[in-house]
């Protein structure tokens, strides 16, 4: 069971963001305190994404981390960006921090791309992580943006194209 807010522990939220529940997400969107616990959101599933990217050597793993934290600033930009330019979302630093704070949290799901480094089954993992991921974006979106279900999203999904983009660059590569 997933502890009251007040006590939620970082992998309270991520199990929470994972399980596509909406309290995580509004938690996220409002309480400013949450940063540390979404940059760190990040950072664990950019090293799962490096874990799983070891089948190409320490190269992979570097390589790996790095473009995950890279799509996800993307990522992160783009979808706030398509929010205020075509949603009418105000431009605020509050609204950009609950976007970052509560995509952090979206990403929890690529915790398992460490799984990718299975050759039999990795692509097939990778495809189930990142569409899983999206389901999460949308939520998050839609509860830290006040955006309706179908603005949310053509938002998610437009914020996806300049990371799909750096993990298109990566696989070219390996």
């Amino acid at each position: 069971m997933i502890a009251s807010a007040a006590r939620r522990t970082l992998l309270d939220r991520m199990l929470g963001a994972a399980l596509l529940d909406n309290d995580v997400y509004d938690e996220a969107s409002y309480d400013e305190t949450l940063r540390t616990q979404a940059t760190l959101a990040v950072a664990v599933t950019a090293l799962s994404a490096g874990i799983g990217a070891l089948g190409a050597g320490l190269a992979g793993f570097v390589i790996g981390a790095f473009a995950a934290i890279i799509g996800w600033v993307l990522y992160a930009f783009a979808t706030y960006w398509l929010a205020t330019e075509k949603f009418a979302v105000p431009k605020t630093v509050k609204n950009l921090n609950a976007t970052f704070r509560s995509l952090g949290l979206a990403s929890s799901p690529r915790a398992f791309l460490f799984l990718t480094v299975v050759p039999e089954v990795g692509f097939l993992v990778g495809l189930f992580v990142h569409a899983w991921a999206l389901i999460a974006t949308v939520i998050a979106v839609r509860v830290a943006l006040d955006l309706d279900l179908r603005s949310a999203i053509l938002t998610s999904v437009g914020g996806w194209f300049p990371m799909l983009i750096v993990w298109a660059l990566v696989a070219l590569v390996f």
